[in-house]
């Protein structure tokens, strides 16, 4: 489960509610299973592009609700697409804290800190 704030804030508004029914109701079937050949009945709404990575509310916010960033998804494809991009553990909570403090640097100072660190 995301800790973002801001996240956790606009997966219950009624824009994410709305937008999340139309992309299940537009894909019905999860995409990835499809992919193989199977059919499996869509019932989550994965973003690929994690709204979290975000550096700014504006920024999370385009994320959140940017249809072409969504994936509908089967319970077990969204698992595994969690597990393989390593959310839920230590090493992968630490790999995005570095990548979130790299990208803010680099929006700052133009480059990894400027020298100043």
């Amino acid at each position: 489960m995301a800790k973002d704030e801001d996240y956790k804030r606009m997966i219950h508004t009624v824009r994410w509610l709305r937008l999340r029914k139309g992309v299940l109701t537009r894909h019905p079937v999860c995409e990835m299973c499809e992919k193989e050949g199977i059919l499996s009945p869509a019932v989550e709404v994965h973003h690929v592009v994690p709204v979290e990575t975000g550096l700014t509310r504006m920024e999370k916010e385009n994320l959140m609700y940017d249809a072409h960033n969504l994936m509908a998804l089967c319970h077990n494809c969204h698992v595994s697409i969690h597990q393989e991009m390593g959310k839920g553990t230590k090493a992968g909570a630490k790999e995005r804290s570095d990548e979130k403090t790299s990208a803010a640097c680099r929006k700052l100072f133009g480059e990894e800190g400027g020298g100043f660190f």
